[in-house]
């Protein structure tokens, strides 16, 4: 029910609330996708690889030990079980584990993965939308009152977010001090849940939790930021390489700022992928800053399908393609 709820959701986002959103029509915005060429779509499908590709470090650079294959099986399986599911992630974390543990990592070792990944990813996130107002106003654009209040408010929270970060990571006392306060809380959480979860044992767990990070951390983020920042610029690039496969010539401010609101709607958990929320808010910035509201959308389309659309098909093939191997190596064993 839940998923059948988030697809009408969708639904009424996409073919309802976007086009009088951005004063389109559904059918404007199809005639602007079919002027599309075929060659201009295999461009475009090059730069989303590339994007999948540059993506693969960030993983590598959370796992040590992980190989290129495993960590692009890793990035695709998991965003094609996101993009179908509402709160998809968990689902899509929880079959990563199943595949980290398949090739003999430690579960600690996954639990540091995924709390650096998802840092840098929330990271990227948040500063993108503080940046906005800066880059507009050097071109200068004026921002829109929508795109100041989303600067703030990700502005503050990236703020806290790198308080506590900084925090829990550089200093081990702050570290025992917070796990001492958040292990008898938990613990309070897991009896109503019916999980017998010791406070001492929870605040020694959180604390060689936290080592594992702060020592993966430490030694990657190099890596994790440059892989982390390509991803984003070549991401960026696909929505301008977008927008111009339908005739939409923006300035590269523009595409950046559609970029951010992008970037931080993805964050809503209420459809898979923050789906209908991102497009509508993509194109609605776009048109704010000048832009034609048919070709704005069917570009914004265009590339929500490659980012989104296209990695639930290669995911579910590569999620296949892992079973069917799981598969013939337990025969053989």
């Amino acid at each position: 029910m839940r998923s059948a709820v988030s697809l009408l959701l969708v639904g009424a986002l996409l073919g309802y609330v976007l086009p009088r959103l951005v004063g389109t029509t559904a059918s404007e915005v199809g005639t602007e996708l079919g002027t599309v060429a075929a060659h201009q779509f295999v461009g475009l499908a090059m730069l989303w690889a590339a994007g999948i590709f540059v993506h693969s470090f960030v993983l590598t650079g959370s796992l040590p030990g992980l190989t290129r294959t495993r960590a692009l099986t890793l990035n695709l399986t998991g965003s094609a079980v996101s993009n179908v599911l509402p709160f998809g992630g968990a689902a899509g974390m929880s079959l990563n584990y199943l595949m980290i543990r398949s090739w003999g990592f430690r579960p600690s070792a996954f639990a540091a993965y995924t709390f650096v990944t998802n840092l840098w990813v929330v990271l990227l996130k948040l500063a993108l939308p503080v940046l906005v107002p800066v880059v507009l106003l050097a071109s200068a654009t004026n921002p829109t009152p929508t795109l100041m209040v989303t600067a703030g408010v990700a502005g503050a929270a990236l703020a806290v977010l790198i308080a506590v970060v900084i925090a829990s990571l550089t200093s081990r006392a702050a570290a025992v001090r917070m796990a001492s306060r958040v292990a008898p809380v938990a613990a309070r959480i897991g009896r109503r849940l019916r999980l017998h979860w010791e406070p001492d044992r929870l605040a020694a767990d959180l604390l060689g939790w936290r080592d594992r990070v702060a020592e993966v951390a430490g030694r990657g983020w190099g890596q994790l930021s440059v892989a982390m920042g390509g991803y984003a610029v070549l991401q960026a690039t696909l929505l301008w390489g977008c927008l111009h496969a339908v005739g939409v010539h923006p300035r590269l401010s523009h595409v950046f700022a559609g970029y951010a609101a992008d970037r931080v709607l993805t964050l809503i958990v209420l459809t898979p992928g923050g789906a209908g929320f991102a497009e509508a808010g993509i194109s609605a910035t776009l048109v704010a800053l000048g832009g034609p509201p048919g070709r704005v959308t069917a570009g914004v389309l265009l590339y929500r399908g490659f980012t989104f659309a296209l990695e639930i098909p290669v995911g579910g093939v590569t999620l296949a393609a892992w079973l069917l191997r799981r598969r013939l190596a337990a025969r053989r064993a």
